[in-house]
């Protein structure tokens, strides 16, 4: 939650600005969305300034961000103090109070940057930050039970909606097309998919070409309408 409080002095920015490297990273709210968030982001390259409210949290993942302060990013000249202006990015992990997310969104989106992404945690507060005009809501308890439903059915080993209606899937090579090339078997004319890539067993995801033949124990990774997809995966 972010309560109101004296705005903090100035931390140390991260240095990376607007077109350099990865790009520097704002994620405000280090719950457990925020602060793994945050760490991959760390992991993958980009400068992360973490801010929360909570003292623990925030001592927590000191050293282990470009830089974490404790602060109620609800006020608009704490966000320009600490420089979020200046970001690429950034991230409102809040899930716990609508109204510091909502309000937190509306004090960024009078920057001209960043680009904002905000986490949702019910249908009405994405639909509020999406009339704001966030340029990315996410809603990863709501993602989560799709994925979950798509898991529990069938044989799909993994699941990624990439559009309304278009899905990615892992899945076991189904038996109807192993044992002869990619191409003499015209998967997508036939199925309506497209097989995109393969893994072995104890070998590395490779990208599948015209030639690629698979065999018992391949796992493959689909793309395509998302009944399609699903009813492919299922093939005797």
């Amino acid at each position: 939650m972010f309560p109101s409080r004296p705005a903090p002095s100035a931390p140390r920015r991260p240095t990376g600005r607007r077109g350099t490297g990865p790009g520097a990273v704002a994620v405000i709210g280090l719950g457990r969305f925020g602060s793994a968030l945050a760490l991959e982001l760390m992991r993958n390259g980009a400068e992360v300034l973490g801010i929360d409210t909570d003292e623990d949290v925030v001592q927590e993942l000191n050293g282990l961000l470009t830089t974490t302060v404790r602060a109620d990013a609800t006020q608009e000249q704490v966000l320009r103090q600490l420089g979020v202006d200046e970001f690429d990015k950034a991230v409102v992990g809040i899930g716990s109070d609508v109204q510091a997310s909502i309000l937190v969104s509306s004090r960024l989106l009078k920057f001209s940057h960043p680009e904002i992404w905000a986490k949702a945690i019910t249908g009405p507060h994405a639909e509020i930050l999406e009339q704001l005009g966030v340029h990315h809501v996410i809603s990863p308890e709501h993602d989560m039970g799709i994925r979950a439903a798509h898991l529990i059915q069938g044989r799909v080993l993994d699941f990624v909606t990439i559009d309304e209606g278009f899905a990615l899937i892992r899945c076991p090579a189904p038996e109807a097309i192993q044992q002869r090339p990619l191409d003499t078997l015209d998967v997508r004319r036939t199925y309506g998919v497209s097989v995109v890539a393969v893994r072995r067993p104890h070998e590395a995801w490779d990208a599948t070409e015209p030639g690629t033949v698979l065999y018992d124990n391949d796992q493959i990774l689909v793309t395509g309408p998302t009944g399609k997809v699903e009813a492919f995966s299922n093939l005797d």
